[in-house]
C-alpha cells in the first residue's frame, strides 16, 4: 500500500473504487483519473472483491506505478457497499468518492466536487451523472420517495438541487461518513445509496447536486437497451429486501406505514411476474424471500435503529413535509412492462 507512506502529502480526496469483474470498462477508467485536473492532490484506492477476469492483476500492477495508488484485495466478495468500508478505513482524505470502474470522469469532476463542498459545506455533492458514451442524463438522484416508500423520479427537463438520495456515486466528508455509520454490508447489493443518503439527511447533513461535476456510466441506458426489459429472480430478492431494510432501519413513527405498503406492492410485482414468466419460483424471490430475511436480520435491524437514534436530528415529519413526493415511483417500470414486456430469468 505505498500510498499509506508518511512522507506523502494528505490528499484531498480518496477515491474509493470498488472492482468486482470489471476488466473490460478499465481501458477508459485508469485513463479518466489520471487525467483529473487535482490529480497530484488525490489518492486512489482500488478495492477488488476478488475478480475471475483478470481485472485484479490489471489493478494491482497499475497501483503499483502511481504514488497515489493503493490495491486493496478483500480476500472476498463483500458486495459494493463492504468494498467501500475496507477502502474507507485506510482512506486518508478529508472527502471519500466512491465509485465502480464501470465510468469515466470528465476532466474537472473532482475539482468541481471540491470546489462545491469547500464553498457550501455540504456533506454530500452528487455528480450529474450521464450516459458512457454520450451526454445524455441518466441519473441525478431522487427528489423524494412515494406512498411504498420507492424513490421517485425527477420530472424530466427539472434540474435536482437537493436530492433525497444520490444518483450511485457517493462524494462525502470523512466524517459525516463515519456519523452516519458508513454503507450497510448486509444489503450487498443495490439500494445502498439510498439507505445511506437516508441516514445522511437524520444526521442533520445536506446532499447537494453539482451539476458541473460529471460523470459518465455504463448502464442499462447507455448500453445494451434491452436489459432495461430484462431482469431476475436474484436482483429482484436484494432490491426488495434491501427497500424494507431501508424503510425499517431509517422510519421513526409515521413512515413505519410504508413498510406495509411495500409489501403489499412487492405482493403484486410478485404476482405479476411468476404469471409472466410462468414460475411460482419469483413469488418466491420477489416476496416471500425479502420478507423472511428481513426477519432473520431483524437484531440488525434494532441494533441499527438504536445507532440511528443517537445521531437522529430530524424525524419523520420532517422527512416527509421535505421529500414526500406524490407520484409513483416506479411508474416507468409499470409502463415499460405493459409497451415492451419484461423478461424475467432464474436466480444467478
Amino acid at each position: 500500500m505505498n500510498s499509506s507512506d508518511a512522507t506523502l502529502p494528505v490528499p484531498v480526496v480518496s477515491v474509493v473504487v470498488v472492482n468486482y469483474n470489471c476488466k473490460r470498462w478499465l481501458d477508459r477508467f485508469f485513463p479518466s483519473i489520471q487525467a483529473q485536473t487535482i490529480f497530484n492532490r488525490i489518492e486512489v484506492i482500488l478495492v477488488d472483491n476478488t475478480s475471475t477476469d483478470g481485472s485484479d492483476v490489471i489493478c494491482r500492477e497499475k497501483m503499483a506505478g502511481w504514488a497515489n495508488g493503493v490495491f486493496l484485495a478483500t480476500g472476498g466478495n463483500y458486495g459494493y457497499g463492504g468494498g467501500c468500508n475496507r477502502g474507507a478505513a485506510i482512506a486518508r482524505g478529508k472527502y471519500l468518492f466512491f465509485l465502480n470502474p464501470d465510468v469515466w470522469l470528465e476532466p474537472d469532476c473532482l475539482e468541481q466536487l471540491v470546489k462545491h463542498a469547500e464553498t457550501t459545506g455540504a456533506g454530500i455533492a452528487s455528480p450529474r451523472v450521464l450516459d458512457y458514451d454520450s451526454d445524455n442524463l441518466q441519473g441525478q438522484g431522487a427528489p423524494g420517495f412515494d406512498i411504498f416508500g420507492c424513490m421517485t423520479r425527477t420530472p424530466e427537463g427539472e434540474t435536482l438541487v437537493e436530492p433525497f438520495s444520490v444518483a450511485a456515486f457517493y462524494f462525502i466528508t470523512r466524517e459525516l461518513l463515519l456519523k452516519a455509520g458508513g454503507f450497510d454490508e448486509e444489503f450487498f447489493l443495490y439500494n445502498e445509496e439510498m439507505d445511506l443518503s437516508w441516514r445522511v439527511w437524520l444526521a442533520g447533513a445536506t446532499i447537494n447536486q453539482v451539476t458541473s461535476a460529471k460523470i459518465h456510466h455504463q448502464g442499462a441506458s447507455s448500453g445494451d437497451r434491452n436489459l432495461e426489459n430484462r431482469t431476475n429472480e436474484s436482483k429482484r430478492f436484494y432490491a426488495n429486501r434491501n427497500q424494507l431494510l431501508t424503510l425499517l432501519k431509517n422510519a421513526q413513527g409515521p413512515l413505519l406505514v410504508l413498510v406495509f405498503n411495500q409489501i403489499a406492492l412487492i405482493a403484486v410485482e410478485a404476482t405479476v411476474g411468476a404469471i409472466l414468466a410462468r414460475r411460482f419460483s419469483f413469488v418466491r424471490w420477489a416476496l416471500l424471500k425479502p420478507v423472511a430475511d428481513c426477519w432473520r436480520l431483524r437484531g440488525h435491524v434494532v441494533a441499527e435503529r438504536r445507532r440511528i437514534r443517537s445521531f437522529r436530528c430530524r424525524g419523520d415529519v420532517w422527512i416527509i413535509r421535505r421529500f414526500f413526493v406524490f407520484q409513483f415511483g416506479r411508474w416507468l417500470d409499470v409502463k415499460r412492462l405493459f409497451q415492451a414486456g419484461v423478461k424475467i430469468d432464474k436466480a444467478r
